[in-house]
């Protein structure tokens, strides 16, 4: 690695408020040398996103500086970062699909003030990838080809665009083993060049075989630097998750039955772009139990719960609510079994936008032995006093059951999806991160109504990418990484054994 005498871009005392008061980057100073791969770890909401966000133009931050080859800087868009030699390679490609290779990255070398023909962009595109080890045909469309190319278009365009720090965010996530080491080789290589990368990722195996130095980043703030020889996976695993060795006492006090609500036997299920993201997974949930379902982001927990909701079809296995086989049965068919829904997305799925409380509520019992109809027929008053019960009895606060519901703040969105859910007084409960943007008091409110219902006999699932929520409210919890259950953990837990099962790479 080259010398370190000065850095490449020094981060200075960083911070990043958002809308609502979440603060994700709190204080951060980082430098970033010449000729190094700087690893950045951290769990779930760790910051680090946001933070090379903010070094890529992508987002400004609320208060602090950065040093571009001292220069004072503050790039107000990815086209001025990248214009200064400054590429962010996403963790979910962002390219036109319509387009060819050659034709994408031409289109960010005109961005970047690069005035590279199209014919010239083909030529770099052959033969870039094959001094790199990552060829991919210029001439192919994009939505022909699979994750790990596009993710070497992404690479290839910071090249050819010659950038000199290069920031990779999660590149691992949707590759095979076989692609995830080449492109650590990859990074090496860049390094050994005099370029800089910054390697995001939750994997332990991936900074201490490819990175330099490793920081670690924990609620928004930077909590340790080491040089790779001086690390070791305890070490990382304490500083990503703080000195929380046990999860404390459940939020409930009833034990679950042993009358299984829920069998996934062999389950596996093909991501959006064709790779397998959920791979032979078993899991059962009792009724009265919560079964947890931890895991970083991007390793198959949104593919296995939209194939546990019937919008996803899984290519094997099988899916049983209640003894009855729903792999291949829609939504429709799982609500007249007794499931409730709560989904990650508010707006668009849990509820239509532009339409009432009472509509929403119509609509969102419509499968439920206990929905407002009579036969096909909607019947509006019950669906009003419906409505009007889940609003008290939850404290929504809403100028009346007729307002839009995006008239709600999303703390109030969520209890009246919970409490509509919750009506149908369902025997399966699929949640999956239901209290992501809520603040304090709402996310207690909602954890209190999802312990409520399992203490009533109602089987949980629930996917969170909240560590601390698992521990709270989860009698057992499944950890998955690339697609596959990695460990099943009983109370107590042992938060660093369930710490390093999430980061098996």
């Amino acid at each position: 690695m080259c010398g370190r005498r000065e850095p490449l871009l020094s981060i200075q005392g960083v911070t990043k408020v958002y809308p609502g008061g979440v603060v994700a980057n709190d204080n951060v100073s980082l430098d970033i040398y010449p000729g190094e791969v700087l690893g950045l770890l951290g769990e779930n909401g760790a910051g680090k996103t946001t933070l090379v966000s903010i070094i890529a133009g992508v987002q400004e931050p609320t208060s602090g500086d950065i040093i571009y080859q001292g220069r004072r800087v503050r790039f107000r868009s990815p086209r001025e970062a990248a214009r200064a030699g400054i590429a962010l390679v996403p963790q979910s490609p962002q390219l036109i699909d319509a387009f060819t290779v050659a034709e994408n990255i031409a289109l960010a070398a005109s961005l970047a003030g690069k005035g590279l023909g199209l014919g010239e962009v083909r030529s770099l595109v052959k033969s870039m990838g094959s001094e790199y080890g990552i060829s991919v045909n210029p001439d192919a469309r994009v939505w022909s080809l699979s994750m790990g190319e596009k993710q070497r278009v992404e690479i290839l365009k910071a090249l050819i665009l010659e950038a000199r720090l290069i920031l990779l965010d999660e590149p691992t996530t949707h590759l095979s083993l076989m692609e995830a080491e080449k492109l650590l080789e990859l990074t090496r290589r860049l390094a050994s060049e005099g370029r800089s990368v910054v390697l995001i990722t939750h994997r332990l195996r991936e900074v201490l075989k490819a990175a330099d130095r490793i920081a670690v980043m924990r609620r928004g703030r930077l909590v340790g630097v080491l040089e790779r020889e001086e690390a070791s996976e305890e070490q990382l695993l304490r500083l990503m998750f703080g000195e929380r060795v046990s999860g404390g006492g459940p939020l409930r006090r009833r034990k679950p039955s042993g009358i299984q609500v829920l069998r996934v036997k062999g389950l596996w299920v093909h991501g959006e772009h064709g790779e397998m993201a959920v791979r032979g997974v078993d899991l059962e949930v009792l009724r009265g139990e919560i079964l947890g379902v931890a895991g970083v982001a991007g390793n198959g927990q949104r593919e296995l719960f939209e194939a546990l909701v019937g919008i996803r079809r899984p290519s094997r296995g099988k899916i049983l609510i209640n003894g009855v086989d729903v792999t291949r049965a829609g939504p429709g068919a799982r609500g007249r079994l007794g499931v409730a829904v709560i989904p990650e997305e508010r707006l668009g799925w849990a509820l239509v936008p532009g339409r009432s409380l009472v509509f929403n509520t119509a609509l969102g019992l419509y499968s439920s032995p206990r929905g407002p109809y009579r036969g096909s027929i909607v019947e509006w008053r019950r669906a009003r006093e419906t409505s009007e019960e889940i609003v008290k009895r939850l404290r929504v606060k809403v100028s009346s059951v007729d307002a839009p519901v995006e008239s709600m703040s999303g703390g109030n969105m969520q209890r009246f999806i919970v409490g509509r859910e919750l009506a149908k007084k369902p025997t399966l409960i699929l949640a999956m991160n239901p209290t992501s943007g809520l603040d304090v008091d709402a996310a207690i409110k909602v954890r209190r109504l999802l312990a409520e219902a399992a203490d009533e006999g109602a089987g949980v699932l629930l996917i969170s990418e909240d560590l601390d929520e698992l521990l709270e409210m989860s009698d057992r919890i499944a950890v998955i990484s690339r697609g596959r259950v990695t460990l099943l953990a009983e109370r107590p837990f042992k938060v660093d054994e369930i710490a390093a099962a999430m980061t098996i790479g």
